[in-house]
């Protein structure tokens, strides 16, 4: 059975009701497919165009509030959110590195006190990505344990870009090849990163060789997989990512929702939350009640003007409501799904469909997709920004299985060999497959990838 029945009960009632849901129902889809810049620019030009809308001096936002495990609850309240963090207050302009680790930090979901520890830390962030204080000297000024301070300061260093908040090239190296796969090379790199590092610029390779009980050879792998892995100076790449690398400002990827993990389960927010927040005017509300009562005085031309405004703004305004009404409880259904993925990686992604959002909702799959088309979500613990496409991705699973296989091959398997591994785990693959997949994720081929030690 549905289980929105307000929507289908209320259409059907009565011919004259049908006609007058069939404006809101159109006017929800056409909002419901806009991404969160157009929809900003719709309102706006609402705005503008009608005088008996207004914005709210008090917002208020849809969020929800699901624990794994849980039957969660159903978007139905607004609450208010006068201090809402604006992450889109300067659209037009880049992203600059400082705007961007805000943003990240606030999707953390972190208490009062360690929010404003990170954003003294991030204060002392340089733009080459640099941390220019020390934990010691931060606990100082905010009277706070160094261990608060070094807790804060790992989850920043887990941002992207991964090494900001380093405190030196050793540092911010070993961070980036921390979160790689663990293949004998990138353990043997942070190895020599760590200790040696001054002699592996310098190319003394036989030195480091002997220090570390390894083949020459097997140091310049290392070296060409520091060279062609890692980026000493996080805030230049962030930059040239933005610039002219492969992002550009333009393309920066902005979230519409945001997911953040508490203590009690995952909360869900639409951004922009002040700009939903919309009223008519209490001068025209009042003025159409008064050309209601009073029976002359005003002229038919003026009691149109003022009704077709009037109703207008209650149009609109009901129509973005259930824009993110519905937006909102779709956001929630994949959430409550897909957690495991969220908390733990592309492994645990689960089948997932938009039929299958919908069937849950009692929604159309065409509601579904016209309100995921185009969007992002914010995702804890990091703050990354994925397509809404990503939770209905079920190559991943896959493709982080063949992370694993290559990781701990004794020698470099052909695709071939992959694809005969993963179908004797019951993952019925063709070899073209597997290539494409190992494509996409940037592992070159057997051919290139050189010999490898199973991982321990």
């Amino acid at each position: 059975m549905s289980t929105t029945p307000r929507m289908h009960t209320t259409v059907g009632v009565t011919t004259g009701l049908h006609q007058r849901m069939v404006p809101k129902l159109m006017m929800v889809n056409a909002l419901l497919v806009l991404p969160l810049n157009q929809l900003l620019s719709r309102i706006e030009q609402e705005l503008s165009e009608n005088p008996a809308l207004e914005l709210d001096e008090k917002p208020a936002s849809p969020e929800s509030d699901w624990t794994p495990g849980e039957g969660g609850q159903s978007l139905t309240s607004w609450t208010p959110d006068e201090e809402e963090f604006d992450p889109f207050s300067r659209m037009a302009a880049p992203v600059s590195l400082q705007e961007h680790l805000l943003m990240t930090l606030q999707a953390q979901g972190l208490s009062a006190r360690d929010h404003a520890i990170g954003e003294r830390l991030l204060g002392y962030i340089n733009e080459n990505g640099y941390l220019e204080a020390s934990p010691a000297q931060v606990a100082q000024e905010l009277n706070a344990e160094v261990e608060e301070v070094e807790a804060v300061l790992g989850r920043i260093q887990r941002f992207e870009p991964v090494g900001v908040g380093a405190r030196n090239v050793e540092e911010c190296l070993l961070l980036q090849l921390r979160v790689m796969e663990s293949t004998a090379v990138n353990r043997l790199a942070q190895r020599i990163v760590e200790t040696y590092l001054p002699d592996l610029a310098a190319h003394r390779f036989d030195k480091v060789a002997k220090a570390v009980d390894a083949t020459v050879t097997e140091v310049k792998d290392a070296h060409e997989f520091v060279k062609a892995s890692c980026y000493p100076y996080p805030g230049e790449q962030y930059r040239s990512d933005q610039d002219g690398g492969r992002v550009r400002p333009a393309e920066i990827a902005r979230p519409d929702a945001i997911v953040r993990r508490t203590d009690d389960g995952f909360v869900i927010e639409l951004c922009r939350q002040n700009a939903f927040a919309l009223r008519v005017n209490a001068f025209y509300d009042d003025l159409r009640r008064q050309m209601r009562r009073a029976s002359a005085g005003y002229s038919d031309e003026s009691r149109g003007h003022v009704r077709d405004y009037v109703n207008r703004a209650k149009l609109f305004i009901d129509a973005l409501q259930r824009r993110n009404w519905t937006f909102a409880n779709i956001v929630e259904a994949i959430v409550r799904t897909q957690w495991e993925f969220i908390e733990r990686g592309d492994a645990h992604l689960k089948p997932l469909t938009k039929a299958m959002i919908a069937a849950e909702l009692g929604v159309s799959e065409s509601t579904v997709s016209r309100a995921l088309d185009g969007k992002f979500v914010q995702l804890p613990p990091t703050g990354r920004v994925v397509s809404f496409d990503l939770f209905f991705d079920q190559s991943l699973p896959t493709k982080d299985r063949i992370r694993e296989i290559v990781a701990a091959e004794p020698r470099p398997l052909t695709d071939e060999e992959i694809a005969v591994q993963l179908t004797s785990e019951g993952i019925k693959i063709a070899r073209r497959t597997v290539t494409k997949y190992r494509e996409e994720i940037n592992i070159p081929p057997s051919t290139t990838r050189g010999p490898m030690a199973a991982s321990s």
